[in-house]
């Protein structure tokens, strides 16, 4: 009896097991947390982003800037529009058109862009031809700003260009075109 009592003292108790394990345990974690206990951190603060602009306005009024009536063969008129580009964004503007009535065919167009004048009057106007063909051919072919013509490049707000636009019935003009219409939009567009 003797012998086992010598041997069950010197062999650990599971409670002494449990202490010692839990012991090693908590000095690991202790050991883990501790590890990475310098750091660094910066910071770039305030980062935004805001889009630019383009905008285009013109000083019609709101009015169109040819309504001829009784046209004969060879009658002309000259009118100009003056269209600003007010916006950030360095753009190029480029003029576009739609028409319509079958004698859209026979009124002749030229367009120039330039500098001087407005819508009241193209006094002091100067500047290059763009387009010089008919209505129709104005309509069918600047369709969209890709075959819109013109090279204007605003490059910031409170830029203008001028364009003079001038009409002509032409003298071929045919009898089967009396008491006839033509109608056209003349469309600016900026793209950035």
């Amino acid at each position: 009896m003797t012998f086992l009592q010598a041997a069950s003292s010197k062999a650990p108790s599971l409670g002494a097991l449990a202490v010692v394990a839990g012991l090693l345990g908590s000095g690991a974690l202790v050991w883990t947390s501790t590890e990475a206990a310098f750091t660094a951190v910066v910071t770039n603060p305030g980062n935004s982003w805001t889009s630019g602009s383009v905008a285009l306005t013109d000083d019609d009024t709101g009015s169109a800037m040819f309504t001829a009536l009784n046209l004969s063969p060879g009658d002309t008129g000259t009118k100009c529009i003056k269209v600003t580009y007010g916006a950030s964004q360095t753009a190029s503007v480029k003029m576009r058109g739609t028409q319509s009535g079958s004698l859209a065919q026979y009124v002749n167009l030229q367009i120039e862009e330039g500098n001087g004048g407005s819508f009241n009057s193209c006094l002091g106007f100067s500047g290059n031809l763009i387009y010089n063909g008919t209505v129709q051919g104005f309509g069918t072919s600047a369709t969209d700003f890709a075959s819109g013509v013109g090279s204007w490049t605003p490059t910031g707000a409170a830029q203008t260009r001028t364009y003079r636009i001038t009409y002509t019935l032409s003298p071929s003009t045919p009898n089967t075109q009396q008491s006839s219409t033509a109608s056209a939009d003349f469309i600016w567009e900026a793209h950035s």
